[in-house]
């Protein structure tokens, strides 16, 4: 795999490429991101949008992080990409620090439903409504109620299986975000919310976890969700 950083060049082709990002969401980033990879005919990449701190980038202009599973063409005439191999050494007992930004959903049946799997709402804003619905005004426990359901999401013990990995200590929630985008001009506004989460964890299963970082975790992929950021501690 490779982990990419990659940031947009001066000119006026990058400045109109980043009005669009500005102007329609993640789903213009996905896009433009698919250009630094021409072969693929489906997305093989994750990306996570970050902004640029003025020591790595122009202050406040937003950059990514992409892990693929080939290596980005670096001729782009939108991106300075720059592109390391991304192949850890993990063993059993590795500790490791991680940042994740997810779009945590839950499932629920109404007899309307056709859809097998259910309804999918965000996780967050239906512990929300499930909170007010038993009678909770208090916006403090109504905010714990939310932050519980994002944790609970995560670790959910058939993923941390899955992951291949044990929480010794619980992640934090850090923030929450909702967000519009669309695919194309005249197709609707799709909403979809992302939390962002970061704690410790030890490896369990070394390979389980490269596959599942390299496959994503959770959905809205083609929306900047799903990778997960690694560091020793």
């Amino acid at each position: 795999m490779y982990l990419s950083r990659v940031r947009f060049l001066p000119g006026n082709t990058a400045h109109n490429a980043l009005l669009a990002v500005q102007r329609k969401g993640s789903y213009a980033s996905h896009q433009l991101l698919w250009q630094l990879f021409t072969e693929q005919q489906q997305r093989n990449f994750l990306f996570r949008e970050e902004q640029a701190n003025g020591l790595s980038g122009q202050q406040g202009m937003p950059e990514y992080l992409v892990l693929s599973q080939t290596a980005p063409i670096l001729n782009s005439e939108l991106f300075r990409v720059e592109t390391k191999l991304f192949a850890p050494m993990l063993s059993v007992g590795d500790k490791l620090a991680f940042r994740l930004r997810a779009n945590p959903t839950v499932s629920s049946k109404t007899a309307e439903s056709t859809d097998k799997r259910g309804q999918r709402h965000d996780v967050m804003m239906h512990a929300k409504k499930c909170a007010q619905a038993e009678g909770v005004k208090d916006p403090l426990i109504i905010q714990q109620y939310m932050e519980q359901a994002a944790l609970n999401w995560l670790l959910k013990d058939e993923r941390v299986a899955r992951l291949g990995i044990r929480f010794d200590t619980q992640p934090s929630v850090m923030t929450y975000s909702q967000h519009k985008t669309s695919k194309k001009a005249q197709q609707p506004v799709i909403s979809y919310s992302t939390v962002d989460y970061e704690g410790v964890f030890t490896v369990t299963e070394p390979e389980l976890l490269l596959s599942q970082i390299a496959h994503g975790i959770g959905r809205a992929k083609a929306f900047g969700c799903g990778l997960m950021l690694l560091r020793r501690v």
